[in-house]
């Protein structure tokens, strides 16, 4: 995931962000039917010991990378702080933060890589890029040291799987978060919907009196798709069983899209968008659909889960951008719920995001990275990241942190959700927009369903296989 998953402090944003289940091979700790197994399986008995000290460690200064800078919020620089202050105690060795931004984080990590610059001693990845890194000799291996992280075992699929290859470890989890629907109450009371739809014929049920409801206000919009927003399709795609790309015997990577299963997701997915979604959202992608939903003419939107609290906060002072005012017309008329899927107990699965640590193969001090990746990755830092809203490493510490910042719904969707394929060349995927071009294609009827899927399959195995 590129996107950064910074949670709002107030009580109102404070939900949860946004992530996973995976096509992995069984050589990268996966079961049968090609999900990863709970927490990792890393059982390589031949991991090299990482280098450098452990103790004794006084004025040395590890470089961390971090995407974007929580120092505006004091709650989450208090546990980079603190797990600071208990690895100096520890080693007698600091920590220096460069803040990166997702746009250009793997620019100046692949620059730095190829020799312009000092390599980072730790960087942060998003799980979906983590695999390109980990897979491909940039990352240490950390398998020899899993077992000092604690809940390592029960860390949450979507982080662990990215880190995992034949049963080696190569960066640790660090935080998610997961998506859902989120919707206007008083619109679905107003259209005489007295509970949320819980299967896909309730649903689209719900969405026709909505709409009918509304067939007024000329703006008006019952669920806003953006065309490019494939965490979206996926939701659809995995929940109907099928997938981005699969992994051969032959080891060969291979698009699956075209799939009977995925094509029926990619098609239940381009029904709802024609029919309640709005032309102008066919050309977007997920970052532009806040906007639209706070004018509150928009009913449902599917979108990171700590993103209930954006929709009521509007910046209606032009003259002071820093300062968000709610937004009266949506304030506490939100709620979430999970996209339903095609049965009551089986909504469909959503995307797990989030980001992993790495450990710099490069790095003169990789013991005292992982020391340091120890201490912020700990239950006290995931107890706090909790209490933001973002969603702890690990299913132990996320079932302790459901609450007023962490719905039950949101922690039962991070349990189970889908994950991209845990291929090396993933990140190539994304930053080539298949998936985004292949959607918009379909939102803005350029092609059709099929045509679609075979032209994103082409270029999905032609990328993953390159040498």
């Amino acid at each position: 995931m590129r996107r950064k998953l910074i949670a709002l402090t107030s009580a109102a944003a404070a939900v949860a962000l946004m992530a996973s289940a995976c096509s992995s091979s069984k050589s990268s700790g996966s079961s049968a039917n090609g999900a990863p197994s709970q927490g990792g399986s890393v059982t390589a008995t031949n991991a090299p010991a990482l280098t450098g000290p452990t103790t004794g460690a006084t004025g040395v200064k590890l470089n961390v990378w971090l995407v974007s800078d929580p120092k505006d919020n004091p709650k989450w620089m208090a546990i980079i702080n603190n797990a600071t202050a208990a690895f100096k105690a520890k080693t007698g060795a600091d920590i220096n933060i460069i803040w990166q931004t997702w746009s250009n984080h793997l620019t100046n990590l692949d620059a730095t890589l190829g020799g312009n610059g000092d390599v980072p001693d730790i960087v942060e990845l998003g799980n979906t890029e983590a695999p390109k890194y980990a897979f491909n000799g940039a990352l240490a291996d950390v398998s020899s040291v899993k077992s000092t992280f604690d809940n390592n075992a029960t860390w949450l699929n979507g982080l662990s799987a990215p880190c995992t290859q034949d049963g080696h470890l190569y960066c640790i989890p660090y935080y998610a978060g997961t998506r859902t629907l989120i919707y206007r109450t008083d619109l679905l009371t107003a259209a005489g919907v007295t509970t949320p739809p819980t299967t896909w014929s309730d649903f689209t049920a719900a969405l026709d009196k909505v709409k009918a409801a509304n067939a007024s206000n000329p703006n008006f919009v019952t669920y806003n798709a953006p065309g490019k927003d494939w965490y979206q399709v996926g939701s659809f795609v995995y929940g109907q069983g099928g997938s981005f790309a699969v992994k051969g015997s032959d080891g060969k990577w291979k698009g699956n899209l075209e799939d009977p299963k995925s094509i029926s997701g990619l098609q239940q997915w381009s029904d709802l968008v024609s029919k309640y979604s709005t032309a102008a959202s066919h050309t977007k992608d997920e970052s532009d659909q806040d906007t639209l939903f706070e004018t509150s003419n928009v009913f449902a939107e599917y979108d990171a889960a700590w993103h209930l609290g954006a929709v009521q906060q509007v910046n209606q002072n032009p003259n002071d951008p820093k300062s968000p005012l709610e937004d009266t017309k949506v304030k506490g008329k939100v709620a979430t719920m999970p996209l339903p899927g095609v049965t009551a107990d089986k909504p469909s699965p959503a995307f797990l995001g989030g980001s992993v640590l790495g450990i710099a193969q490069k790095s003169k001090y990789q013991a005292l990275a992982a020391e340091w990746i120890q201490d912020y990755t700990n239950s006290a830092s995931n107890a706090a990241e909790g209490a933001l809203g973002n969603l702890p490493n690990n299913q132990t510490d996320l079932a302790k942190a459901v609450g007023p910042a962490i719905s039950q719904q949101v922690a039962d969707q991070a349990a189970s959700s889908w994950f991209t394929p845990v291929a090396p060349n993933w990140a190539d995927v994304e930053s080539s927009n298949v998936l985004q071009n292949m959607a918009e294609s379909i939102a803005t009827g350029k092609s059709s369903v099929a045509d679609a899927a075979k032209a994103a399959d082409d270029q999905i195995t032609s990328i993953l296989n390159k040498s």
